[in-house]
């Protein structure tokens, strides 16, 4: 299974790396960090994730995390 979890400015940590912790340990499972570019987002308490791809890279993955966040407001209204 191709897992994307997406990561943006003031996401919350655990939202990310808990389902990420779990998801990344089942068998024949592959979780990737994406984001509208590749690079270090900073989480609602400044702590720095790395998105790895772009979201246009994984175009059709078969399970999308999207994690909680006060950045989450604002990054639903990226359309990219």
């Amino acid at each position: 299974m191709n897992v994307v979890i997406v990561l943006f400015e003031g996401v919350t940590a655990l939202d990310a790396v808990g389902p990420y912790e779990v998801l990344s340990r089942l068998p024949d499972t592959s979780v990737v960090f994406a984001a509208t570019e590749p690079g270090v987002k900073r989480t609602d308490r400044g702590l720095g994730l790395t998105a790895d791809v772009a979201l246009r890279e994984v175009p059709a993955p078969e399970l999308l995390l999207v994690p909680g966040g006060p950045g989450q407001v604002a990054a639903m209204d990226d359309l990219a």
